[in-house]
C-alpha cells in the first residue's frame, strides 16, 4: 500500500526552522507520562492538540509526538490512525526505528511493515535529507576555511581579554573569603588568622568551663564558699572563662562584620583584564 503524497507534504510542512530548543514542551512530556500510565486516549488527545497548536516544534519533538500518537492509537485499536501517525513520523525521519526493548513486539512489527510499504515514497525523502546534510557539512567546512584564512591574514590577536566572574556569596563568608576573592590577600590572611585564633580560644574556653563546672567539688555556705554550690576559687575560674568566652566570641563576630562590610565595599562582579601578546597586562576594567 502506497502513501498519499498529501500526507507527506503536510508532515514536511511541520518541519521547524529552529531545531535546537533545550527541553521538550510540557504538553509533550505530559503525553508521554499519560501513555506510560496506560491513558492512551488522553495521550493521543494531548499530542493532537500540541501538533495543532505548535507549528514551531523542533524536528526531534515532532518525531517523538508522532511516535506517541502512533503507539497510543495502536493500543486503542485504531490501526488506520496509528498508520497515519507512523507515516508522518517516517516522512520526517525515513530511517527511524522503534526500540524493541521499549515497544511491544506487535507494534514494532506493525511499524516495520508500514515502513516497508512506504519505501518507494521514503527513498527520495531519505536522499533529500542526505543532500541537506552534505550541504550543511560543506557550508561548515567553507566557514572554517574562511576563518582560518582570515586568522592567517590578520596575524595573532592584538590583545587577549581575561574575564573573571566573581561570586557574590563569598562576601558573606567568614575567614576573609571576600577579601581573597577581591585580591586583597594580605587583609584576607589577617582576617582568616584572627578568626581562626579567636574561634580556637572560644572553643577552648567553652570546653574548659564545662569541664570545671562538671568536675568541681560542691560546697555549702562556709569559709571559702560564699556562693554555693561552687567554691570561691572555682567561681573566679568560671568567671574568668566566661569573660574569655564572650570576649573571643564578640571579637570573632566583630571581625566578621568588618570583613563583610569591607568585602562589599570592594566587590566588583566582573573583572576584565586586557593582556598584550607579550604577556603584560595593559588595562584593567570592571562592570556591575
Amino acid at each position: 500500500m502506497t502513501i498519499r503524497l498529501a500526507a507527506l507534504a503536510t508532515a514536511l510542512a511541520l518541519l521547524p526552522a529552529a531545531a535546537g530548543l533545550a527541553a521538550p514542551p510540557a504538553d509533550l512530556k505530559r503525553a508521554k507520562d499519560r501513555y506510560a500510565f496506560g491513558a492512551y486516549a488522553d495521550a493521543a488527545g494531548a499530542v493532537r492538540e500540541l501538533l495543532a497548536r505548535r507549528k514551531d516544534l523542533p524536528e526531534a519533538d515532532i518525531v517523538e509526538a508522532y511516535r506517541i500518537l502512533g503507539l497510543s492509537e495502536y493500543q486503542l485499536g485504531d490501526r488506520g490512525a496509528a498508520r497515519s501517525a507512523f507515516v508522518n513520523l517516517l516522512s520526517i525521519d525515513p530511517d527511524y526505528a522503534l526500540d524493541p526493548f521499549l515497544v511491544p513486539p506487535q507494534i514494532v512489527e506493525f511499524f516495520d511493515r508500514v515502513k516497508r510499504e512506504a519505501e518507494p515514497e521514503l527513498a527520495p525523502l531519505r536522499e533529500r535529507r542526505r543532500q541537506l546534510k552534505e550541504q550543511e557539512r560543506l557550508a561548515e567546512e567553507a566557514r572554517r576555511k574562511l576563518l582560518a584564512e582570515e586568522a592567517v591574514r590578520s596575524g595573532p590577536p592584538s590583545k587577549v581579554v581575561l574575564v573573571q566572574e566573581r561570586i557574590y556569596l563569598f562576601n558573606w563568608l567568614p575567614f576573609g573569603a571576600g577579601q581573597f576573592q577581591n585580591g586583597d590577600t594580605g587583609k584576607g590572611t589577617a582576617i582568616a588568622v584572627s578568626q581562626a585564633l579567636l574561634g580556637a580560644v572560644n572553643l577552648t574556653a567553652i570546653v574548659a568551663h564545662s569541664e570545671i563546672a562538671g568536675s568541681a567539688r560542691r560546697c555549702s555556705f562556709s569559709p571559702g564558699c560564699s556562693n554555693p554550690p561552687y567554691s570561691d576559687d572555682t567561681r573566679r575560674q568560671l568567671k574568668t572563662l566566661d569573660i574569655v568566652k564572650y570576649a573571643s566570641a564578640g571579637l570573632f563576630w566583630g571581625i566578621y562584620a568588618y570583613s563583610v562590610y569591607d568585602a562589599h565595599l570592594h566587590y566588583v562582579p566582573r573583572i576584565e583584564t586586557e593582556i598584550a601578546p607579550g604577556g603584560g597586562a595593559v588595562k584593567l576594567s570592571w562592570s556591575f
